[in-house]
């Protein structure tokens, strides 16, 4: 048989004959010898001049390599026990040469008794090159669908079956979700040490302890094959080869190896394994039933808590698994996000919004985000989870927070915060503070963290409970005894609760995500709302406009937002300021955060209505609905239009903008969309980058006459959630001066003790919350890696010790990092992110930059409803469109003023006479609405 084989290897191939005994996978060297080949019984051909699999049914299929072989092993049933030894020169059947590749067939997959694993095994030599066929791989559709997206002809319950099984293909990587994307591959070439691989017999399903994982090679078509060896934590000692021929023989034929790779295992998942897991989770949680507002489809529910308690049983489904099965960091990051979990119950449960959803074509935006995407109606829709640019980084894999590269605990946050970012601030001469109100408004417009609430539906208190009474999500941050600021008062914890967890469309298993309460898209919903009862609290239903406090009308002053009367301490500190004293409604709860944010708010509510009256004018046969809808579809249209045209310039410098697209066209419709990007917010962006703005905030908020003189100075923490003074007449307008005038502080390391030491101070206290502390750990309990991980990601030279740092930031702050950190690998992404040297014209330094320049580029090609977008219902008229980029940051701020005549042209900067001079209000175009009138005159008066 052996000499038979030899033979047929070394002549032209001919024909393969029908047998009956075995299915064939066939490998060959030209698409003439394909041609040529009869097709069998059992092996269906794929022609190719390169090894394709077509599809990748792993249950059936594993491979391995050693130094002169790939065995290819068909149906884990079926499976014999083999030891492969390394460095072996020859097989235990036979020998062959490097350029030779024999893969071998474990019994034929129409077995009537499928434990039965003595049966013959038939082996086949090939040449090498060609294609890979067999008839037990499925169609390409399959191949993108999943590992077992249908039922298996040789097995009678499809559930048994595995659903996958490392290692996995890269073509299966979810397009939506790029923190799938891998790490570098190991760069040594290594041949497979010695395994013994066992199988032992579960109820229903096989499992293949974890031993070895391959590096993928890839065509353009899909899987090609398994190439290196990777070693898990178990495996400390491998031995490496010099020379490896699979890799010659790819090299050879052309086929490239991709900077990527999937780690895992041989181990095989059944659906049964994934039901029993997630019933264990659910009886774990005390959760035997689960929202039933999951299965709405609103812009009321589900809320995020609901969606909360499906992602916490997701979470803990993959922990139960990845003990079950022994699984490793990789195998979860990697493997478990591929299970198709729509087979199983966990499908039963997941909300209907993350389902296939069925969207109707309209001129405006859903108040979710919903439907944005036809293609896919959840993507950077409010509930949904957040996104990544990196792999996370937990501890265990799953949820776990960060730890060191040494698995040791990271410094305390309180104590980093205290060393690196100490009050030594310095202005920023260039930018005012319009420029912290005005990202922080963008801000909250983008992301919003879903947070724990308790059984009152209150924020979760942590420090005042003893530890075995705590809510489960606190994770409190401890202040050490020799807390230069704290000694002196009786706190050594501060409350902090980790954010909760989410789920993706279809609700795969995996690593904890994080929900965004709001939409992804710049779509103003901080004034609108996210939900139809927020919409119709702030609505007025006349004319289009929206709620106002009307109380200085009689003395000629422009109105106020208006009270929040129900839910009044959500979000307020009324403590000392009497029950009448109430902050204001608006489409987000975090408005009342910074008075100079409130005053942002006030700034939108009035130019709304301004809008809503002139329409209402020129088109009389409007109603209500009409007006409302397109002057909010003005609103998102200039808040992008000046986010992108004036704000991100001065963040990120031009360098950025031009690198990532983000210059504005200057005519014409931009066409720029692609369904294909998620416009989702990246947990990097939220919980680190953007967060650059904490570094700028001054000490004291300050007031300006109209003739631009300081008049006074309030502590900032006697205004965070306190905005009662707005209430008094002309008080908004000294706070809108101050917007314009007073200089913001540089972005570096240093941060004000007002929100180190004071943040959200109660009245009668002495201390507060410490945001440095709390950007540091929410960077941590979120899983994002550290500050080096990063700079890879964005391009930049990996650092390899600490003095790698100098000329990048403050020599000070490096020499405190060294003794705050084991590693360089260990900075916490946000504390650096704000120390590093800012790019020549920007705020910011590179990784920041190339982290928000990303994201905003993100959210402008992946929104369909996106201002300079042609295409749709949606349209902007080009007329319109000319309006729009007319609009100036300049004039908005005048037209909402009550008594402001003069202003620079770019408000975001410091006056100055030459390059950015004072104007008077009327100088500055005025946007011109004239275009939104409708030709139809046939309406009822």
């Amino acid at each position: 048989m052996l000499s038979k084989i030899l033979d047929f290897f070394a002549k032209p191939i001919a024909t393969i004959r029908n047998r009956s005994d075995s299915n064939v996978v066939v490998v060959h060297e030209r698409n003439e010898s394909i041609r040529s080949i009869q097709r069998s019984n059992n092996c269906d051909l794929i022609e190719s001049n390169r090894i394709i699999m077509r599809s990748f049914r792993l249950r059936d299929h594993f491979l391995h390599t050693n130094k002169h072989h790939l065995l290819l092993h068909i149906n884990p049933f079926q499976l014999a026990n083999y030891q492969l030894k390394n460095n072996q020169s020859s097989s235990p059947l036979f020998s062959i040469n490097s350029f030779q590749i024999v893969l071998f067939f474990l019994l034929p997959l129409l077995i009537i008794d499928p434990i039965n694993v003595s049966a013959t095994i038939t082996p086949i030599s090939l040449s090498t090159g060609g294609a890979i066929s067999s008839s037990s791989l499925a169609s390409k559709s399959y191949f993108h669908q999943s590992f077992a997206s249908r039922p298996s002809p040789f097995a009678p319950d499809y559930r048994s079956e595995c659903n996958i099984i490392f290692p996995i293909s890269l073509s299966l990587l979810n397009e939506e979700d790029p923190s799938q994307l891998s790490p570098p591959a190991p760069s040594t070439p290594a041949s497979i040490f010695a395994i013994d691989h066992e199988t032992t017999a579960l109820p229903s399903s096989f499992y293949f302890p974890q031993t070895t994982a391959n590096e993928l090679y890839m065509t353009g078509n899909g899987l090609d094959l398994l190439g290196q060896t990777y070693f898990p934590n178990q495996f400390t000692t491998p031995t490496y080869s010099n020379v490896n021929p699979l890799q010659q023989y790819l090299a050879a034929y052309g086929i490239t190896k991709r900077s990527t790779y999937i780690p895992g295992g041989y181990i095989c998942i059944t659906y049964d394994d994934i039901n029993r897991a997630f019933a264990q989770a659910k009886l774990e949680s005390g959760l035997y039933s689960l929202p039933f507002e999951n299965s709405q489809l609103s812009s009321d529910y589900p809320k995020p808590g609901h969606v909360a308690k499906v992602g916490e049983i997701l979470v803990k489904t993959s922990k139960i698994l990845a003990e079950m099965h022994g699984l490793n960091k990789e195998a979860i990051v990697y493997g478990l996000p591929r299970i198709d979990t729509t087979k199983t119950i966990i499908n039963e449960i997941c909300p209907a919004f993350l389902k296939p959803v069925k969207c109707e074509i309209t001129p405006y935006r859903t108040l979710t985000g919903m439907c944005n995407n036809l293609e896919y109606p959840s993507w950077g829709s409010a509930r949904s989870a957040m996104l990544r640019y990196m792999p996370p980084d937990y501890a265990d894999g799953l949820s776990d927070p960060r730890t060191a590269k040494s698995g040791q605990p990271l410094p305390p946050p309180r104590v980093v915060s205290f060393m690196i970012h100490q009050d030594e601030n310095d202005y920023d001469r260039e930018v005012t503070y319009l420029v912290i109100a005005w990202g922080q408004m963008v801000d909250h417009d983008l992301t919003f963290a879903s947070m724990p609430k308790d059984n009152n539906d209150h924020t979760v208190k942590c420090c005042k409970y003893p530890l075995q009474q705590r809510h489960q999500s606190c994770y409190p941050i401890q202040v050490p005894n020799d807390d230069p600021y704290y000694k002196f008062y009786p706190r050594k914890c501060m409350d902090f609760v980790r954010s909760t967890a989410g789920a993706k469309p279809n609700c795969p298993l995996g690593p904890r995500h994080q929900i965004n309460v709001v939409s992804a898209f710049l779509d103003a919903d901080i004034i609108y709302g996210r939900t139809l009862a927020t919409s119709k609290r702030l609505r007025k239903f006349v004319g289009g406009k929206l709620r106002s406090t009307q109380t200085y009308r009689t003395i000629g002053l422009k109105d106020l937002l208006p009270y929040k009367t129900q839910n009044a301490d959500n979000g307020c500190e009324r403590t000392g300021h009497g029950s009448q004293s109430y902050c204001y409604d608006t489409g987000d709860d975090r408005s009342n955060v910074q008075i100079q944010l409130t005053v942002m708010h006030t700034v939108w509510l009035r130019h709304h209505n301004q809008i809503a009256e002139v329409l209402a004018e020129i088109n009389p046969h409007w109603n209500d609905e009409r007006i409302y809808q397109e002057t909010r579809k003005i609103i998102s249209a200039m808040i992008q239009h000046i986010t992108y045209n004036e704000f991100l310039p001065i963040v990120v410098g031009r360098q950025a903008i031009n690198k990532y697209g983000l210059n504005l066209a200057k005519y014409g419709y931009y066409h720029g969309y692609d369904s294909k990007i998620n416009p989702g917010i990246r947990v990097e962006f939220q919980a680190a980058a953007f967060r650059f703005g904490h570094s700028i905030v001054p000490d004291t908020v300050d007031r300006y006459n109209k003739f631009h003189e300081k008049i006074d100075s309030v502590r900032l923490a006697a205004t965070l959630r306190q905005p009662f003074s707005l209430n008094h007449p002309g008080v908004l307008d000294s706070f809108l001066f101050g917007l314009i005038n007073q200089p913001a502080y540089k972005v570096d390391s240093t941060m004000a003790n007002e929100i180190t030491n004071h943040l959200f101070q109660k009245p009668g206290e002495q201390f507060g919350l410490d945001l440095a502390a709390i950007n540091i750990l929410r960077g941590r309990e979120m899983g994002v890696p550290g500050y080096n991980f990063m700079r890879e990601y964005c391009g930049l030279p990996k650092l390899n010790h600490f003095n790698d740092l100098y000329g990048l930031v403050e020599n000070t702050t490096i020499r405190r990092y060294m003794q705050l950190y084991e590693d360089v690998d260990d900075i916490d992404f946000w504390s650096i992110g704000v120390a590093e040297q800012p790019l020549p014209g920007a705020m910011v330094g590179p990784t920041f930059a190339c982290i928000i320049a990303e994201q905003f580029s993100q959210l402008r090609n992946g929104d369909r409803f996106w201002y300079e977008n042609g295409n749709g219902l949606h349209k902007f008229s080009p007329e319109q469109l000319k309006e729009i980029r007319n609009v100036k940051l300049a004039r908005i701020l005048c037209e909402a003023s009550d008594e402001m005549e003069t202003i620079q042209i770019y408000p975001l900067l410091a006056a100055h006479p030459n390059s950015n001079p004072r104007v008077n209000c009327d100088d500055l175009p005025e946007m011109d609405l004239s275009s939104w009138r409708d030709s139809y005159l046939s309406y009822k008066k």
